[in-house]
C-alpha cells in the first residue's frame, strides 16, 4: 500500500457495490437491500451527504451525514454523521479523518453549520477514541430506545 494522499469525493451509484463490500468487512454481513435503499434516500433528500474516500486507486471509506434545522431541541442548522466506515486494512491512514474533514467543511459552506453530532456504541471504544481524537465530546444529550413488540 501506497502513501498516498487520500482523495474524498461524493458516492456515486456506481460506488455502491465497493460501499457493499467495506460493510460486508467491518459487520460480516450481506446488505445489499439495505444499501440500494440508503443510496435512493441519500439522493432524495437534499440534506444528506454521501461521501467515498479513495486510496490506491480504490474505494477505502465512505461516510453517509446529513444536516437538520432545530432538529431534537437544537437551535440552528446542525450536521449528524449517520455512517461512517473505512475498509481495515485502511485504518490508521487517516481514511476517516479525511472524511469527516470533508464533510465537515461541506456542512460548513452548504449548510452554515457550527456543531456537527453523531452516536456511538460506548462498547466500541476504538469509534470513541476515533471521534475523541477529531474534537468531538459528549455532549447533553442522552439516546432513549424502547422495543417495540409484534
Amino acid at each position: 500500500m501506497s502513501r498516498t494522499k487520500v482523495s474524498v469525493r461524493a458516492l456515486e451509484p456506481d460506488d455502491l457495490d465497493q460501499v457493499i463490500r467495506i460493510d460486508e468487512r467491518l459487520t460480516g454481513q450481506t446488505r445489499k437491500d439495505y444499501w440500494k435503499k440508503r443510496l435512493e434516500l441519500s439522493g432524495l433528500r437534499p440534506p444528506w451527504m454521501s461521501l467515498v474516500a479513495e486510496l490506491d486507486q480504490r474505494i477505502v471509506g465512505f461516510l453517509f451525514g446529513w444536516t437538520s434545522e432545530s432538529e431534537f431541541g437544537i437551535h440552528g442548522p446542525t450536521a449528524w454523521i449517520d455512517l461512517i466506515g473505512v475498509d481495515p486494512p485502511y485504518r490508521g491512514r487517516g481514511v476517516g479523518q479525511a472524511l469527516v474533514e470533508q464533510f465537515v467543511q461541506s456542512a460548513q459552506e452548504l449548510r452554515a453549520v457550527d456543531k456537527v453530532y453523531t452516536l456511538i456504541d460506548l462498547a466500541q471504544s476504538d469509534v470513541r477514541e476515533f471521534f475523541m481524537k477529531l474534537g468531538f465530546k459528549h455532549g447533553p444529550m442522552i439516546q432513549l430506545e424502547r422495543e417495540v413488540t409484534a
